[in-house]
């Protein structure tokens, strides 16, 4: 009962009284549009923490500088690019980002590798010759995309890449410019729903040279886009994922940690994504207010 009723005073963090009896301070989180947009509903549950929009939002490795450089506290992040900033592997930020701190697992995103309407290719293999997007500049899908044809033997002078952004990339493939795109969405994406509606076909990203890669980097987890998702997509297509992370600083709040993810959960029904026994498995290590919150969620189970 005294942790049901404690982490119910957490969970109105600002609005629980000290001993002197005063209300707590207002917490001020900084955050991009699309994280706002992502905790909406969560924010709407803290009336006394004020959320700050700093910027419209990008890819996750500008996300990540962002979070580095104290320009906003709360992002989202692919894990594999968390994971790579936390141990000083990522060629785009200097040095280790160790003040990296995960917050929980929110979904897994398909990749979706498409042609263009009148290009015969059907599978990864079958790419060389042709004119690539490889993902939209600095994110997550052009790190990968770049190993997966080169597992499968596609040396970088046999296909023309390019780097295009995401909303550019699809409405050239629509247009027969670009033969083919990898692109990392939560489907149903609009702009993907756009692109089948023109022509375009989604490709399986599997196979026993995916299988190998996936013991190499073990963040690429295999899913499904299920048929019927898209116009003209009668078949269910195999691919690769990769997992949606929710981070912060090592020295973001702690009780405000708790009570937003508190929050978060609250909001989604329990039999959709994210996936509460998944969501404590970040990339990098858990801030203590999210090992807080997941302690207490067993405690009370």
């Amino acid at each position: 009962m005294r942790l049901f009723v404690a982490g119910l005073c957490l969970l109105a963090v600002c609005s629980c009284t000290n001993t002197s009896g005063t209300t707590q301070p207002t917490h001020t989180l900084r955050v991009s549009r699309n994280t706002s947009n992502d905790l909406r509903d969560a924010l709407e549950r803290l009336p006394n923490v004020n959320a700050q929009v700093v910027s419209d939002g990008g890819s996750s490795i500008t996300s990540l500088t962002d979070l580095r450089n104290r320009r906003t506290d709360v992002s989202g992040t692919v894990a594999d690019v968390a994971y790579l900033a936390y141990a000083g592997q990522l060629d785009e930020m200097e040095g280790r980002f160790d003040q990296l701190r995960g917050m929980a697992v929110t979904g897994l995103n398909p990749i979706h590798l498409l042609t263009a309407p009148d290009i015969k290719a059907r599978s990864l293999g079958e790419l060389s010759g042709l004119h690539l997007s490889l993902g939209a500049p600095g994110s997550s899908t052009a790190l990968v995309t770049e190993r997966l044809l080169l597992a499968h033997g596609i040396a970088p002078a046999e296909v023309r890449a390019e780097k295009i952004p995401n909303a550019e990339m699809l409405k050239q493939l629509a247009q027969g410019d670009v033969d083919a795109a990898f692109a990392m969405f939560n489907p149903p994406n609009q702009a993907v729903t756009v692109a089948m509606k023109a022509g375009a076909h989604l490709i399986d990203i599997e196979g026993p040279i995916v299988e190998e890669m996936r013991t190499q980097y073990p963040y690429l987890k295999r899913t499904l886009i299920p048929a019927g998702t898209y116009p003209n997509q009668p078949q269910t297509v195999r691919t690769i994922g990769i997992d949606i992370a929710l981070v912060c600083r090592a020295d973001l709040n702690e009780d405000l940690v708790y009570s937003l993810l508190a929050a978060y959960f609250a909001t989604r029904p329990a039999m959709t994504p994210p996936n509460l026994d998944r969501a404590p498995a970040t990339p990098v290590p858990l801030h203590p207010g999210a090992a807080r919150y997941y302690r207490q969620r067993e405690l009370a189970r």
